[in-house]
């Protein structure tokens, strides 16, 4: 979109962008651990403790992907409606609308993930 408009995207869409990528990271890991930890048998009479917190673990890391997801999904369509041409015959969507979603999209004072060990 940036080669088509000639200009670089809103700073708010490749940071929502980075932090999809590293949601993914972050539940690829989860995932990897759980497939790890599952495949090593468990003592005899050990507590089943880690397998529940991988689970849990790997759940929460679902929970922020998709809301990451969502959040990439409306910075991509903010990124389309800048870029298409202002005189498009569907009627372009108010410049007011587009920049209150891109402040929505980016919440710079929360942290993105709020505890990310379980």
């Amino acid at each position: 979109m940036e080669r088509l408009r000639g200009t670089p995207v809103h700073g708010n869409i490749s940071t929502t962008l980075e932090r999809h990528m590293e949601a993914i990271h972050v539940t690829q890991a989860r995932r990897k651990d759980e497939i790890i930890n599952a495949a090593n048998p468990q003592r005899q009479g050990a507590p089943r403790y880690n397998n529940e917190k991988d689970v849990l673990a790997l759940a929460a890391a679902i929970r922020e992907l998709a809301a990451s997801t969502r959040k990439a999904r409306t910075a991509l369509w903010c990124a389309l409606q800048m870029t298409l041409p202002k005189n498009s015959s569907s009627g372009p969507v108010k410049q007011e609308v587009v920049e209150r979603a891109l402040q929505d999209v980016v919440e710079l004072n929360s942290p993105f993930f709020v505890n990310d060990t379980i």
